[in-house]
Parts: C-alpha cells; structure tokens; sequence
C-alpha cells in the first residue's frame, strides 16, 4: 500500500485508514504500540499525517494515547463491550427493520450478491473473504435504513468493538449458519417483512455476542490476566 490507494484522500485519510484496517483484522493486537515513524516509512509519508490519523483513530476509540507512552491499539476490556454489544443489537435491529420498508431493490440485489459471496468463501475456506463480505453485508443493510443519524451510531460502534472478534476461530458450521440468516434477511427484506427480517438479525447478532464474549473471556483466563483493564 502506498500513500496514493485512497485517491481523492489525504495522506492523514490514507494512514487513518490502513491503521484502521490493521487493527480491524487483527494485524494490530490490542495493548500493541504503534510505531510513527515504521507507519510513516511503510507508506512513503512524513510523520505528520501518522500523528493525525492516530488523533482521529484515538477519538474512535480504536487507539488509546498517553504522554509518556505514545500510541496503542486500545485494550479489549469486557464489560464496556459487553455494553456495546447491547445497545448495538438495539441499533441494528431496528435498522434492519427500517431496512424493510426503505431498502431499493437495486440494494436488496446487491445484498443478495454479498450472500453468494460468503457462500463461495466458505466452500473455499477463505475466512479473510468471507469475513470482508460479511463486514459489507452488515454495513450495506443498515444503509439501507436511509436513517442517517441511526448509520452513523452503528458504524460508531462497529469500529469501538469490531477487531474483538479477532481472538478465536470461526466454526465452519456457526459460518454456514449465519450465512442462512443473511439469506433469510435478504427475503425478508423483499417480502418487506419487517419482523421476520428484525427477528433473524436480533437472533443474529445475541448469539454471535454471546460467542465472541465467550471466548474473549477464556482467552483472558488463559494469559492469566482479568476481564478488566
């Protein structure tokens, strides 16, 4: 990656970016130290733009910042994602239940589309594909609400807990599974069936929290540390 791939972008837009990317698939490890200057020289920029990617990505709450220590991923602390969790499966659903009644057809195809993809992912084993589709499925539903203020609290909170899931494998099966609820939604979505599509995400998104809490709480036990930071 280079300084020029967000075209149209700021060299800060271009940084904020593939640190976000970084932590988002789990490159970036929470409580790791961010390094200006190896940032800067991996994408051809001064240490400028670094510095105000790293302000914006501090304000998301994807990085913590202090005086004596500089930047790091944020840690991973679950109760205030347990929080998250909640009020984003209140959000999502009655997103996705608006999505119901404003979704064009033009978006509900290329939700569809979205599904063969994770579809084909799976039966290549691909989890990077799939979980890059999955992320897309998700964003491109709640935009479909056409509720401004209700797409930006989400995507708030999809960026404050997101590269949690980075701590454990998918099981294959829970994979297939989830991808049958995306379908569901999708033809609830054309049948402009508001409560099955509200249903289905609700159902969703409880389990797949359940299961990344789980097993974040396991992999705390295991490195000997506490649930809290």
């Amino acid at each position: 990656m280079n300084a020029n791939e967000h075209k149209g972008h700021t060299k800060s837009d271009t940084v904020y970016h593939f640190i976000k990317e970084q932590i988002m698939t789990g490159v970036y490890k929470p409580d790791e130290r961010i390094i200006i200057r190896d940032i800067a020289r991996q994408l051809g920029v001064s240490d400028i733009p670094v510095r105000e990617a790293i302000k914006r990505l501090t304000a998301d709450g994807l990085l913590e910042t202090k005086s004596h220590s500089g930047a790091r991923v944020a840690p991973i602390n679950t109760d205030t994602l347990e929080e998250v969790f909640l009020i984003r499966t209140e959000l999502e659903t009655l997103s996705t239940r608006l999505a119901a009644k404003a979704a064009t057809p033009e978006e509900i195809d290329s939700l569809e589309l979205l599904v063969d993809q994770m579809d084909a992912s799976i039966a290549k084993q691909d989890l990077t594909a799939y979980s890059l589709s999955n992320r897309n499925f998700h964003q491109q539903l709640y935009r479909a609400s056409h509720a401004q203020v209700l797409i930006d609290m989400i995507e708030n909170l999809f960026l404050r807990s997101e590269n949690s899931k980075m701590v454990f494998h998918y099981d294959p099966d829970r994979l297939r599974q989830s991808n049958e609820e995306h379908r569901s939604i999708v033809e609830a979505l054309r049948e402009r069936d508001e409560e099955k599509a509200a249903r289905v995400i609700r159902s969703q998104k409880e389990t797949g929290f359940k299961v990344v809490l789980n097993a974040l709480r396991i992999s705390q036990m295991l490195q000997g540390g506490n649930t809290k930071h």
